[in-house]
């Protein structure tokens, strides 16, 4: 099986034959952390408060406010207006440009909900808070700005930094994090040197460079009792998904050549 051999650019270190799956031990929160542990991390490093459970994840509100006249004024100055609906719910509109995707339409409105026992009364709450995203490219995770209403938001970026900053540098008492959040337009980076991880990587990534791009190994990854770790956890929840420390990842590279190795000989003909 050609395309399984470890001379496709993948060489067998000899020397360390025994590092296999059977004795590679990874320590949690020293080899390895998973994204949940990074996530906590950096809610711990910029003072942010984390919630999950078994099925989802979200940062807590750093701040909420009620829109009474003065913030619905400050808000129409900044064009995001309130729009008549046939339905008479209270709507706010970004109508600033907006990012165009092709194939969808912009989301950029706001939805309030009536108060209980009111006809006319809308609870026009918004939370602030920060949603995130793992960036390769900037090796860190960037927090990116949410104003969340009572029934709908936006889930576009742009209107979610309008509302964001809107709030935020109308309130001199807004916390520290608000501001530094509203004050980053493409988003907070937290980096993995923030939190004392330079040179993490995704397990992933590590195995994308293994490969060396041989789709076969690839595939042969998604089997099972090949590799360990494996690169391509069944679930993809937040404690599945693993980032590998620098100095463990020579370890795992290690492992993974004595393990395909250890392949190719058993299928051998």
């Amino acid at each position: 099986m050609k395309n399984f051999l470890p001379s496709d650019n993948i060489p067998v270190e000899k020397e360390d034959a025994m590092t296999t799956s059977a004795n590679l031990v990874l320590i949690p929160g020293i080899d390895t952390y998973t994204l949940l542990d990074l996530l906590k991390l950096a809610a711990r490093h910029k003072g942010l408060e984390l919630w999950w459970n078994a099925s989802k994840t979200f940062f807590k509100p750093i701040k909420k406010y009620t829109l009474d006249d003065r913030l619905l004024d400050i808000l129409e100055s900044r064009n995001i207006k309130r729009e008549p609906r046939p339905d008479l719910s209270f709507t706010l509109v970004d109508q600033n440009p907006q990012e165009i995707t092709p194939g969808h339409r912009p989301s950029n409105y706001w939805s309030f909900k009536l108060l209980k026992g009111s006809n006319y009364n809308y609870d026009l709450l918004i939370s602030l808070s920060v949603r995130y995203e793992v960036s390769t490219k900037k090796q860190g995770i960037i927090l990116l700005p949410l104003a969340i209403g009572t029934v709908l938001s936006p889930a576009d970026h742009l209107p979610n930094l309008r509302m964001f900053q809107a709030l935020v540098e109308s309130d001199r008492d807004a916390p520290a994090i608000a501001k530094e959040i509203a004050g980053n337009a493409s988003g907070l980076i937290v980096t993995w040197s923030d939190l004392g991880l330079g040179g993490i990587r995704r397990l992933t990534e590590l195995f994308h460079e293994f490969t060396n791009r041989n789709v076969a190994i690839e595939n042969l990854s998604r089997q099972d009792g090949v590799f360990s770790p494996t690169p391509h956890p069944y679930q993809q929840q937040l404690t599945d998904e693993l980032f590998i420390t620098e100095l463990a990842q020579l370890r795992i590279l290690k492992a993974w050549r004595n393990q395909l190795e250890a392949y190719r000989n058993s299928h051998a003909p």
